[in-house]
């Protein structure tokens, strides 16, 4: 409970746990159970409490690294600042090297993004609908532009990253092992076709690592 399996930038499977900063979200999306209007129980970590669990986990050789996901609290920025000061407390005050997973919310400024991407291994930005009009009936509050603006922010800092490391040995790393994407399937009439083309078009982009697909009844 609580831990799954990814795959590091050598190649290892290594075991994660999986864990939101918050289950706590502005956003009413009908596909998630998370949604504002959904009568669920309501639990925030402190980014200190965060970082306790997991370096506490890690210690005990549960796990081999972080999934760290979170339902969007008061704004984009916001959320995004509480992962950045939990994953700044793993990597700096406990040294934690281990593999970490962060989930970019959309609508983060580009600041922001730069941030998170320097203490993750990974990051991904759900796409969520292969199609934006389809985007809209279940989650009119948000739009793809919000989407793929944190994925090009990624996208470039990944290659910038790279670049620098060719001229200067000890840079700093970003997102080394890329980055991954969801989609989920089932809920809207967006046919086989509309899904492949979008994955076939993303898996172009040299940063992109995966896409998931999640399945809805």
């Amino acid at each position: 409970m609580g831990c799954c399996h990814s795959f590091s930038a050598d190649g290892r499977c290594i075991t994660l746990l999986k864990v939101l900063l918050s289950n706590d979200c502005m956003y009413d999306c009908k596909y998630c159970v998370n949604r504002r209007t959904n009568e669920t129980r309501r639990a925030t970590f402190t980014p200190e409490e965060l970082a306790d669990l997991t370096i506490q986990f890690y210690r005990r050789n549960y796990i081999e690294g972080l999934f760290l996901s979170s339902g969007v609290l008061r704004s984009p920025d916001y959320t995004t600042e509480l992962m950045i000061r939990a994953l700044s407390i793993l990597r700096r005050e406990y040294r934690f090297n281990g593999y970490i997973h962060a989930k970019a919310v959309p609508g983060t400024s580009p600041e922001l993004v730069e941030q998170l991407g320097h203490l993750a291994d990974r990051m991904s930005v759900n796409i969520e609908i292969p199609n934006e009009k389809s985007l809209q009936l279940l989650a009119p509050e948000k739009d793809f532009q919000s989407v793929f603006q944190p994925m090009r922010y990624i996208q470039q800092g990944v290659l910038q990253s790279a670049e620098e490391r060719k001229r200067f040995r000890h840079a700093p790393r970003f997102v080394p092992a890329g980055q991954s994407t969801q989609m989920i399937v089932g809920a809207t009439p967006d046919s086989d076709k509309d899904i492949l083309r979008l994955s076939s078009v993303l898996y172009q982009r040299p940063t992109m690592k995966r896409v998931y697909y999640s399945g809805f009844i």
